[in-house]
């Protein structure tokens, strides 16, 4: 089935709290959003914390049909 990661959308109002809340610190500020990187351990963290619901989930690169 492939690990669970998370991905951050459009709609990151780059309030940064998932980068600080990020565990492995492998949250980094873009342009328009915050990109998690490739050390994403799958913890959750941000998911859980984002005020905007911008961080989704996803399998295998591909998000989650319950999370869109």
């Amino acid at each position: 089935m492939g690990n669970l990661k998370f991905n951050i959308d459009d709609t990151c109002v780059k309030c940064g709290a998932c980068a600080e809340d990020c565990p492995v610190q492998c949250i980094t500020e873009g342009k328009t959003r915050f990109i998690i990187g490739k050390g994403c351990i799958g913890c959750g963290d941000c998911y859980s914390i984002c005020p905007v619901g911008a961080v989704k989930k996803c399998i295998n690169e591909r998000p989650l049909k319950s999370d869109s």
